[in-house]
């Protein structure tokens, strides 16, 4: 990918990001965010494991509900620490 593509592409990212809803939000409130999109990822599995789908779908959403952990946990590993009291 050249980076001229990359700058094309980039508008196009921020906007699917805010179409989401994951631009403009607080971080206390992005690690409840990625939980409501994991608990729709697992229903939409779940509903795929019950029918007859290709393998690619479900590997799919399986590879996002991964992903979404990851940034989950990023998440809570960069989020602000309350102060230690024995510190002060």
């Amino acid at each position: 990918m050249s980076r001229s593509d990359e700058e094309t592409q980039e508008p196009q990212v921020w906007r699917v990001l805010s179409e989401a809803g994951l631009v403009e939000i607080r971080l206390d409130e992005f690690t409840e965010r990625i939980r409501d999109v994991k608990r729709i990822v697992i229903v939409h599995l779940r509903e795929l494991l019950d029918f007859d789908t290709g393998i690619k779908e479900r590997e799919s959403a399986a590879y996002s509900l991964g992903t979404l952990k990851g940034l989950e946990l990023k998440v809570l590993e960069n989020a602000a620490k309350p102060p230690d009291p024995s510190e002060m």
